[in-house]
């Protein structure tokens, strides 16, 4: 269970990002970018509780093979889909770095 509190902070963690983005960018791309990560964030979360309560994980290694084998569709996509909102705000934030603006 402790290793799913971990999971949590780093939830939390990612939410923070996703505030200092919509800080960093500019109005329409820092909302937009912000607003996928929140959604991506908010379904995982909701995800893994579903996951928890059926009793098919208990701990965090059990997240990471839940999802690697697709063994949860809803809980695979919900990470897929933050990795990629988070791999996107990156990729703008480091292009508009490169080009000053």
């Amino acid at each position: 269970m402790k290793g799913i509190l971990l999971f949590a902070l780093l939830l939390l963690a990612v939410c923070a990002t996703s505030l200092g983005i919509n800080a960093a960018l500019p109005s329409p791309d820092g909302a937009l970018f912000a607003s996928a990560i929140l959604i991506s964030a908010t379904f995982t979360a909701v995800s893994l509780c579903i996951e928890l309560s059926d009793g098919r994980i208990n701990d965090m290694h059990e997240v990471i093979r839940v999802i690697e084998t697709r063994q949860s569709l809803r809980l695979t996509l919900a990470a897929y889909g933050l990795g990629c909102a988070l791999a996107a705000s990156m990729t703008v934030l480091v292009f508009r770095g490169w080009l000053g603006g």
